[in-house]
């Protein structure tokens, strides 16, 4: 393991490295060469490492000498209005929240007296003690907004309790199995709300399990959506379990804006603050920044509306922080990068008992904002009541709905009636299913025919699974697809339960092959297999979830190949709504091993006396190289083996990229170069060429002159 600059500890990882370990879960899989047959029938897939789960917070600056919850309070308790709620609220607050994460300090003389016994699953044999901070800081910032009612006019006062389950060990990280035990155990330990400032990037049905028993047992869930923009950018999904319908996703917001490094999706349901001051183990305080901050904002919104509420189910408080939270755009009351808004505290307590608040969503132009996989509760006022949802496909699936009986409509973007699919071949849990295209689509809902109610509330969520890709049928290496023997780019998809796809390709003559899988969503852990055949099976996994893959054979000999591709994340991953994209090349001429380096950011690192062969594949190719000098040093730069009829030239240039000295070979010369004397420092070299010649290396070679 290795700390990185904010003070927390990240996995080593070959080829792949993370800014920030509390940025994203990582699933931390080996690479390996195993020597194989010609791939069988129904060879079973190695044992997979347990995904990781990770806290989802950035460290900042200690502050050591901060003066604790003392005013004044944290800017975030204003930014959700907490101290006007705090007036309105003649109730105390007595929930019992569990903070699932690093244990909390039992020791800090602000938080000491809200703590009960903890649970430890990471050492049963001690208490839930934090020994990273982020358990702290959550907790932290639960017990600022709880302060904040201390001096209010209001009659209601924190009576509640701090529940410390310790899931996450010394690094911020645990596991799955963890994960779950955590919830089931803090349900049956009475806690009311459960915060999970943490996150794993796939689905696992234990964990689902587990998040079904807190919702049967009036239990809220609320959850953090991952940092992972930061690294991923689009490709980043919701992270688990904030991606579940009957969890509270919360996203980072900050001058009133969505923060960038804050995982977007179609799950996220409220934003909170960025940003926040909160406590730090043995006193003091901290800044930290993520989604784990905002988590227990949201979190203790709800406990001061279950205190208003006793009667109302996890359900009616979920609807009402997202119908009471702040639009960052009038026009768009829901994105995926913000929810439904900034979550208020005191809108939330304002709040009357309307539990049809999407309405008026009674014709298609009125159509209601209702993202896939998220949950919609509502009432319909008689049969001849309509209620109108529209939703956004990202690819070519099947779309459903499981919940509450009723009659349903779904009309694509022309307006056209979508027929569903035959009942017999629904999926079971669904009511019904309709194969949709990419894009806008209208769903409408009645009362069911055989209702006698004058009204009827419902729930209703919505679900989607991709269509199977081109190659499909390709399960095994007997049903592999064949590709034709080119360079070529398809499009593959993990369209059920354990899903492999497997493809051939005979390769007429020698040359290089190498196969980039590329996929869209960081619930896709791409591992790819390349079986020659009679030769040494090649396992590519270096790059973890959401991680490019490339898999090179440089000197591939004729014949046939197998590949296989798959979503490491587990032995047996559920479906995963998104896609990868492969990338084969077969060059049957010489390959230039360098490329792609045809920018100074993308230059190859010279090593002195090493000669590089290098190719000018096309009129246009610019190659770059770098070295540095920790010294005052005479260099001297040397091609060699220039093509015929090719007028090579040679540039040296500073770390601003300024031209210090050009070189190029006369008529008839092979070679090109020169001597010079460098101070300490970064350069590079650029090589160009009057045309190109894919068929002969040009030799470059670094030495030190006189040392």
């Amino acid at each position: 393991m290795s700390r990185n600059d904010n003070g927390f500890r990240e996995p080593k990882r070959s080829g792949f490295a993370l800014k920030r370990s509390a940025l994203a879960a990582l699933s931390v899989v080996l690479i390996g060469t195993v020597a194989v047959a010609v791939p069988g029938p129904a060879e079973p897939a190695p044992p997979k490492s347990e995904a990781i789960v990770r806290t989802q917070a950035i460290g900042t600056d200690m502050i050591r000498n901060a003066p604790g919850l003392a005013p004044p309070l944290p800017e975030f308790v204003k930014t959700l209005e907490f101290d006007e709620a705090w007036a309105l609220l003649d109730k105390d607050v007595t929930a019992t929240i569990a903070v699932i994460d690093t244990g909390i300090d039992y020791n800090h003389p602000e938080l000491k007296p809200y703590l009960l016994p903890g649970i430890n699953l990471v050492n049963a044999r001690k208490p839930a003690q934090d020994d990273n901070g982020h358990g702290t800081a959550v907790a932290g910032v639960i017990l600022s907004a709880a302060m904040a009612g201390e001096t209010s006019p209001g009659q209601g006062r924190w009576k509640g309790k701090l529940l410390p389950v310790k899931a996450l060990d010394e690094f911020g990280a645990g596991n799955e199995e963890k994960l779950t035990q955590g919830i089931r155990q803090a349900v049956n330990q009475g806690a009311d709300i459960i915060v999970m400032s943490l996150g794993l990037r796939r689905d696992a049905q234990s964990l689902r399990e587990a998040v079904d028993y807190a919702e049967s047992r009036g239990v809220l869930l609320v959850a953090a959506s991952g940092n992972d923009a930061a690294v991923f950018g689009e490709t980043a999904a919701v992270q688990y379990p904030a991606a579940y319908p009957s969890v509270l996703s919360v996203v980072g917001i900050e001058d009133n804006r969505p923060v960038a490094s804050s995982t977007a999706g179609p799950e996220n349901d409220i934003g909170a603050s960025w940003q926040v001051q909160t406590l730090a183990i043995g006193g003091g305080g901290i800044e930290m920044e993520g989604t784990s901050m905002g988590a227990p904002q949201a979190a203790m919104v709800a406990a001061m509306l279950q205190a208003l509420h006793p009667d109302w189910e996890p359900l009616r408080i979920r609807e009402t922080l997202r119908r009471t939270a702040t639009p960052l755009n009038v026009l768009k009351p829901w994105t995926p990068n913000s929810g439904y808004g900034l979550v208020s505290a005191k809108k939330a307590l304002q709040a009357d008992d309307a539990r049809d608040w999407r309405e008026p969503n009674n014709s298609r132009a009125r159509a209601a904002e209702w993202p896939v996989g998220q949950e919609a509760a509502g009432i319909w006022d008689g049969k001849s009541d309509a209620d109108w949802f529209v939703f956004e496909a990202k690819y070519d699936g099947v779309y459903g709905l499981s919940g509450d009986q009723g009659r349903f409509a779904l009309y694509d973007g022309n307006g056209k009636l979508i027929p569903p699919k035959p009942a017999e071949s629904t999926a079971q849990g669904m009511l019904m299913q309709w194969p949709v295209k990419k894009g806008r689509n209208w769903l409408l809902t009645q009362m069911p025919e055989s209702s006698k109610a004058a009204s009827l509330p419902y729930r209703l969520v919505s679900g989607f699974e991709m269509n199977p890709d081109a190659s499909e049928p390709n399960d095994t290496s007997a049903a592999a697809a064949t590709l034709p023997a080119r360079t070529q780019k398809w499009t593959g998809t993990f369209h059920k339960r354990g899903d492999v796809d497997w493809f051939s390709v005979t390769l007429p003559k020698p040359g290089s092959l190498k196969l980039t899988v590329t996929p869209d969503t960081t619930r896709i852990d791409p591992e790819l297999r390349i079986y020659p055949a009679g030769g040494n099976m090649i396992l590519v996994d270096e790059r973890g979830d959401g991680g490019i893959e490339y898999g090179t054979i440089a000197g591939a000999k004729a014949g046939k190949y197998y590949f296989r591709i798959s979503n490491a994340v587990s032995s047996n991953p559920e479906q995963v709504v998104g896609t990868y994209t492969v990338l084969m090349e077969y060059i049957t001429e010489k390959e230039d091993l360098y490329e792609p380096n045809d920018s100074a950011l993308a230059s190859t690192p010279l090593a002195f006396g090493k000669t590089y062969n290098g190719l000018i594949q096309t009129s246009g190719d610019r190659d770059w190289y770098r070295f540095t000098l920790t010294k005052k040093t005479k260099v001297k730069l040397d091609v060699a083996n220039i093509p015929p009829q090719m007028k090579l030239n040679v540039e040296l240039r500073d770390k601003k990229l300024q031209t210090l000295e050009k070189w190029n070979n006369g008529k008839d010369q092979k070679t090109a170069g020169g001597e010079i004397m460098l101070a300490p420092g970064t350069y590079y070299v650029l090589v160009t060429a009057d045309g190109y010649e894919r068929n002969r290396y040009y030799g470059l070679k670094l030495q030190a002159v006189g040392g």
